[in-house]
């Protein structure tokens, strides 16, 4: 099977799996990019695939209720902010595994749906998030 084949039966399975639980927790977006305001930050979420391989990150950080100012000036509003704008972020899977953890979609089994059983790890992941958001700081970017 080709990558981009793949790279749509784990897109199918985000969808059908992983997004309804992500809504239930109050984030808005579409893939790859998510954001959940909160009353003093947002709480981001990005999904980033390997332009090489089957594999992908979720990556998530916090940053200022109002957006963010980059190092370099740009002003990025909270309803375009995504976790690839700030510096401070964690890859959900990173604490466990002791390791950069990608998400490896492009293993095949007879047995089990690889995809789904992936969008299934996000979720049992999601207290590390949880925690991760509300124990970490909130990157301001460059403070106006």
């Amino acid at each position: 099977m080709e990558r981009k084949e793949h790279r749509n039966k784990i897109d199918i399975a985000l969808k059908e799996i992983f997004i309804p639980f992500l809504r239930e927790k109050g984030f808005k977006g579409s893939l790859p990019h998510f954001r959940r305001q909160q009353s003093d930050r947002i709480n981001l979420l990005t999904f980033q695939h390997s332009l090489y391989d089957t594999k992908f990150v979720v990556e998530i950080a916090n940053c200022d209720p109002n957006g963010i100012t980059t190092h370099w000036g740009k002003e990025i509003p909270k309803n375009k902010v995504t976790a690839h704008d700030v510096v401070y972020r964690m890859r959900l899977g990173s604490d466990k595994q002791n390791i950069d953890y990608w998400f490896d979609y492009g293993k095949e089994s007879l047995f089990t749906d690889n995809y789904k059983k992936i969008a299934n790890e996000i979720i049992e992941l999601w207290n590390d998030a949880e925690k991760w958001w509300e124990e970490n700081p909130i990157d301001y970017g460059k403070l106006k």
